[in-house]
């Protein structure tokens, strides 16, 4: 068969020139025929391109053309107007029928065979995941082959590494190994039948290569993974064929512990009750609050220890440490006894139990419960009393009943003055009488920032004191003999002049309500006023009686700073040319006339406002407000509360924030309250 290929360039000599460098022969050994000699085009336009035929000469081409007939590859040039020159392959027409067959290629013992009989070339697929050569350039994807082709399938082995990597969680408790295994890959290539478009059929021989556990356990110890190292999730992750995440290391977390608590063995809260009717059809509103009670020897409280915790371990074998856990501390007050192992309170004396519980601290008492018989006059003298007080009478003109307490008044009140901590219920009318309730607790609201501000400057002063004692114009032992009293009235006119101020301010509030305070209280403000502010008797001696005095301001601050645990209010039936404070809610059950009432709460009047001023902070609600003819009555609300009246006469004031309106005429069903631009809303 001889071999023979037409080309086509700009001249003839160019053409010759590509045809040889394909054919891989020299001049000498052709024969050239030139087909097309090229030139300009009709009228000279364009440029025709020279067309030649080299074929090799060999000394069988005679007998194998007439024989089997030829094959004729052609390889044209691109179009003259592009400069760069384009292969593609033409086929010329062969001698005989056989022409029209396609080839084929196949494989027998390892080897390509191509067949190009015909008009057609064969074609041929690499196989997936092999490497095949095709005269020394790897094949991509499908091509043609000729006769001439040298294939070459790739047969030394193909590594695909391992791939792991280990990742640590932020607490450092848990490491995982992100494995991707490794194979060596190795193909061979499989016999078969010629065919015109052959993928190439292998075999794959795959070997597993395994990940080197050392490796591993070399890269756990650079990140310093020491605890918790499970061995055989080692091995099993770096022998796994399947690709995976693996945890190979896992510390042990804390286990947290759990706070002590306690329960209590009483009602903690005072229960309200309902009116209850009379045979007669009227209202009993005296027993409408039950308070509760304990007796002597009974427990009150019972504490369960905490639960401490366990500790853990990183993988750096660090502890973990659980969070600490808190006891719960039973503290006694009066009335109130702890056992020896701290963990129940029990009441020495029968009473009203009190519990302020704040953080891991429970306050407990027993308040007594003082019962008259009869009326407080002149024969029994006034009550005080540190706890709650039960009178079964009235209280006559001019007397005084004063409780740290509750008071319950079950007869009339005329002209006297009543002073409850808490809570007043009287039911009978209030004549002429001064009321107040709950100024204990605006004491204590007053002076909690008072006592954090004295603990704080102390702790201060205490600092001070030190320092001046290691110089040596103030010796410790002079101070120990002539006591602090010198060195305060110093500091407290200079360097502290805020803490000389706020105990000035604490020492005032002490005396303006000296009546609501108990003993404790009492002991505490004539120790800051001679400890202090009167230095006639020398003051506070060392720096341990300062240190004490700080640790008992704290106490008491500590003591007012809980949630209140008895409610604030008032219960009243009648009122008439009487003054009364409240702290909390106030209810005037028939109403009042010509009074005065001022109440932090709701103010609440089922019968008739006639004359007089009434201030509540949280609002009021009447039946009927002002009397005929303009009697001068007034209401008074802050700017977020509102006042409800089912009717109002002529001459009622309502007052809400600083805007007001006088009634000239008799209304019902008045609701007033700010709108939101802050006028005031009647309708």
């Amino acid at each position: 068969m001889e071999r023979s290929i037409i080309t086509r360039a700009k001249s003839a000599e160019q053409a010759v020139d590509e045809a040889l460098k394909l054919l891989a022969v020299s001049r000498e050994s052709v024969q050239i025929e030139i087909l097309e000699p090229g030139g300009r085009g009709v009228l000279g336009l364009g440029t025709r391109l020279a067309v030649v035929k080299v074929t090799v000469i060999d000394s069988g081409s005679v007998s194998a053309l007439q024989s089997a007939g030829s094959q004729e590859i052609t390889v044209p040039t691109a179009e003259t107007s592009h400069e760069n020159t384009e292969t593609q392959i033409e086929t010329l027409p062969v001698l005989n029928p056989a022409s029209e067959e396609q080839g084929g290629i196949g494989i027998h013992n390892g080897r390509f065979h191509i067949q190009a009989t015909g008009t057609r070339l064969p074609l041929l697929t690499p196989p997936s995941g092999a490497v095949l050569y095709r005269n020394g350039t790897q094949m991509d994807g499908k091509v043609s082959v000729s006769p001439g082709d040298e294939l070459k399938l790739e047969t030394a082995p193909k590594v695909e590494a391992p791939i792991w990597r280990i990742e640590i969680d932020e607490a450092c408790l848990r490491a995982e190994l992100h494995v991707r295994p490794g194979f060596e890959r190795q193909f061979t290539l499989l016999d078969c039948k010629p065919q015109a478009n052959l993928v190439v059929p292998v075999s794959e021989r795959r070997t597993f290569l395994p990940i080197p556990q050392a490796e591993v356990a070399g890269r756990l110890k650079e990140l310093g993974v020491i605890y918790g190292v499970r061995a055989e999730i080692i091995k099993q992750a770096c022998t796994s064929e399947e690709p995976g995440v693996f945890v190979i290391a896992e510390g042990s977390s804390a286990v947290e512990g759990a706070n002590g608590t306690f329960s209590t063995n009483f009602e903690t809260e005072t229960k309200r009750l309902s009116p209850q009717s009379r045979e007669d059809g009227t209202i009993d509103y005296r027993e409408i609050v039950e308070f509760p009670t304990v007796i002597e020897g009974q427990v009150l409280a019972r504490t369960f220890p905490a639960r401490p915790g366990r500790p853990g371990r990183d993988l750096l074998d660090r502890p973990i440490q659980p969070r600490v856990v808190q006891s719960i501390e039973l503290a006694a007050g009066e009335g109130v006894s702890i056992t020896e192992d701290g963990r129940r309170a029990v009441a020495i004396r029968s009473g009203m139990p009190r519990m302020k519980h704040q953080g891991f601290r429970v306050h407990l008492s027993v308040l007594p419960k003082l019962s008259h018989r009869g009326d407080v006059d002149l024969k029994s003298g006034n009550i005080r009393f540190r706890g709650d007080v039960e009178i079964s009478g009235g209280v006559q003109n001019g007397m005084n009943v004063e409780a740290i307490g509750s008071i319950n008044i079950r007869g009339p009140i005329a002209s006297a003055t009543i002073e409850a901590a808490y809570s007043l219920i009287a039911s009978g009318n209030l004549i002429g009488a001064h009321v107040s309730v709950g100024k204990r607790s605006e004491f204590f609201n007053q002076v909690e920032p008072l006592l954090l501000e004295i603990a704080s400057q102390t702790q201060l002063l205490q600092s001070a004191i030190e320092q001046l004692g290691q110089t040596a114009a103030f010796k410790l032992n002079d101070i120990q003999q002539t006591g602090l009293g010198a060195l305060l009235s110093v500091l407290l006119r200079g360097k502290f002049k805020a803490l000389h101020a706020v105990l000035t301010r604490f020492s005032e509030q002490a005396t303006k309500n000296e009546a609501q305070l108990d003993v404790d209280w009492k002991d505490y403000a004539h120790r800051l006023k001679y400890g202090f502010l009167d230095l006639r008797q020398g003051g506070l001696r060392d720096s341990a009686e300062l240190d004490a005095f700080r640790r008992r301001t704290l106490e008491l601050a500590e003591s007012v700073s809980g949630p209140e645990d008895r409610p604030i209010f008032a219960e009243l039936q009648y009122v008439q040319n009487s003054h009364v404070y409240c702290g909390g809610k106030v209810r005037a059950a028939k109403g009042a006339y010509n009074a005065t009432i001022y109440c932090q709460g709701e103010l609440e009047a089922g019968g008739t406002l006639r004359g007089g001023v009434y201030f509540a902070g949280r609002g009021i609600a009447v039946k009927e407000v002002g009397a005929p003819g303009g009697v001068a009555t007034k209401l008074q609300v802050p700017e977020t509360a509102v006042i409800r009246a089912t009717r109002v006469m002529e001459g009622t004031v309502v007052q809400i924030g600083r805007r007001s309106f006088q009634f000239v005429e008799a209304a019902s069903n008045v609701h007033a309250r700010l709108g939101s631009s802050g006028e005031l809303l009647l309708f």
